[in-house]
């Protein structure tokens, strides 16, 4: 449950000069999210999505990506023109596909595309056994290439003649979409329109002799799948025009990006604008096109993360001290807010969310004990935790144990205001961090639905734990996952207004606002820069979920222009 991994940028260079005939790959960037760091400008960030091919056969294509490239159908839509299969890749890892199926009755040729689709996978020669079993078509079968560190590369068309580049990746769980390639006329054209206006950032310019010419480009929003320009140079004749293709962008701010386009001699058919389409839910949608009338679906982007996890304390020097000596974290810094003094402490392994000790200053009585929630730490040592804990005042309330169907020790203690804490061993922990923060809510479904749904987080995995309680573990953009618990051992539980808060970074602090009040929570004051002296050119909002949880809505480090 550490931060969420992001697409890597490195095998990019593995499609230089590879193979005669060959053709090459993209992808993301690989890191941790860091730290939020000093203010700086609102910057209008834009990422890929989703990635969208027009299909001949809907049901064949949907049985080609799924069975045979190992993505799972998560949504199915009825547009005006054409109904919609959203796909996510098996790692759950990269942006979307959607196969688009044409209900319009115009004529368009499927077999001409000039683009490809990079996955990336675990093992690439089951992946093309797959994709052959299913009616894909394997060109080049993968193998190792020497001059690139044996790195495993494959091509293979789909129904539709689709390039499909397969790499191998040993950080896949299975595989990932990595990149989208689109055809331009105009390469350099066609970098300054997605660079200077979309937003994107070049990563690598690559030559394939006597194949193409490609920008691959990111973008500043980790998560996302890259976008790679390509201009074919072998003499072949290309349809670069109106292909049935699109590529589906979140931006923090559609409007400004429509008016960048047009400002720059782009076609913008619709402005941003509620969807009238019934399977839309009224979400904010705008068309555009680049020069080669690629369509562009514009859409409100929030992706957002759990920065820091708030908790309020009885005695905020004394819980500074049992999370020091305790639970192995350090202080970063103090805050003084109108209602409260707060302490911000890292993890050991500074990986992870922030967890925020709430020393409240106005008086109001607030009952610290009742929290139904949990604080959850991966440990590389849960024995000595376990110690650490009692030595610093808490209570282990069940000694660390391996847990035969999970394959993990896991142990549970609670801290000096009685907040369970649930301590897991792993290898992967140099000494410890904060993984999770555990929510209690009343109604389990329904807060899943809006945090999912509604503010953008990806459901993990749902896990009943017998005779105690149901959780949705849900991950954000980085950070540590959110868990949505309710209890079910008959015990009284309060999941109304618990001294907790959850501080959420977003792309879009004024979309994310929004996003809450869509969902059926309440914003308390909108996002807008922010009149505390330790918060400089910052924009604060605040809001409510359903059970009155506080959310202070932020903006991402990533979304700050230098």
């Amino acid at each position: 449950m550490s931060a969420y991994p992001y697409l890597k940028i490195l095998l990019l260079l593995v499609t230089m000069t590879l193979l005669s005939g060959c053709l090459g790959g993209g992808g993301g960037s690989s890191s941790d999210l860091p730290p939020p760091d000093a203010a700086a400008p609102q910057a209008n960030l834009t990422f890929m999505s989703a990635a969208g091919i027009g299909v001949t056969d809907l049901d064949a294509s949907v049985a080609l990506y799924t069975d045979g490239m190992g993505m799972r159908e998560v949504g199915r839509l009825i547009r005006d023109n054409r109904t919609e299969v959203v796909l996510e890749s098996a790692d759950a890892r990269g942006s979307k596909v959607v196969l688009m199926d044409f209900t319009d009755g115009i004529g368009r040729n499927f077999q001409q595309n000039p683009g490809k689709l990079v996955f990336y996978a675990k093992d690439p020669q089951a992946f093309a056994a797959q994709f052959t079993a299913q009616g894909g078509r394997i060109t080049v079968p993968p193998a190792p290439q020497p001059a690139f560190g044996n790195v495993v590369v494959g091509f293979g068309r789909d129904l539709d003649n689709n390039l499909i580049e397969i790499v191998g990746e040993p950080d896949a769980t299975n595989s990932f979409f990595g990149a989208f390639g689109i055809g331009v006329s105009d390469l350099e054209a066609a970098r300054d329109f997605y660079v200077d206006v979309l937003g994107f950032e070049e990563s690598q310019f690559l030559r394939v002799p006597g194949q193409y010419d490609e920008y691959i480009l990111t973008s500043p929003v980790p998560g996302s799948s890259a976008v790679v320009l390509m201009n074919w140079t072998n003499g072949s004749v290309r349809n670069y025009t109106d292909n049935p293709v699109k590529l589906q962008l979140d931006v923090a701010y559609p409007t400004d990006l429509a008016d960048n386009i047009r400002q720059a001699g782009g076609d913008v058919p619709r402005a941003p604008a509620a969807s009238a389409e019934a399977d839309l839910d009224g979400a904010l949608v705008s068309y555009a096109s680049d020069a080669d009338g690629t369509l562009l679906e514009l859409r409100q982007g929030i992706r957002a993360y759990l920065g820091a996890a708030g908790i309020g304390v009885e005695d905020l020097e004394a819980a500074v001290d049992f999370y020091r000596a305790g639970l192995g974290m350090t202080e970063v810094t103090r805050r003084t807010r109108d209602d409260r003094e707060e302490v911000v402490m890292q993890s050991a392994d500074e990986r992870g969310s922030q967890v925020v000790l709430m020393g409240f200053t106005d008086g109001v009585v607030r009952n610290y004990r009742q929290n139904p929630g949990k604080l959850v730490f991966y440990v590389k040592d849960p024995e000595q935790y376990a110690r650490d804990i009692l030595n610093a005042g808490g209570r282990v309330t069940v000694p660390p144990a391996l847990q035969p169907g999970l394959g993990v020790t896991v142990g549970f203690g609670r801290d000096l205001d009685n907040n369970l804490i649930e301590f897991v061993g792993s290898d992967d922990a140099v000494e410890s961090y904060f993984g999770a923060f555990g929510l209690g809510v009343s109604d389990l479904e329904a807060a899943r639905d809006f945090y999912v749904e509604d503010l953008g987080f990806r459901e993990v995995l749902y896990l009943p734990i017998p005779f105690q309680y149901n959780e949705y573990i849900l991950q954000g953009q980085g950070g540590s996952a959110l868990v949505l618990m309710n209890w079910i051992n008959g015990s009284p539980r309060n999941y109304t207004d618990n001294p907790v808060k959850l501080e959420m970074r977003s792309m879009s602090p004024e979309g994310f606002a929004q996003a809450i009040e869509d969902g059926g929570g309440q914003v308390i004051t909108p996002a807008q820069p922010s009149s505390d002296k330790d918060r400089t050119d910052e924009t604060v909002g605040y809001g409510k979920d359903t059970d009155g949880t506080l959310i202070e809505i932020l903006r991402a480090p990533w979304a700050k222009q230098e």
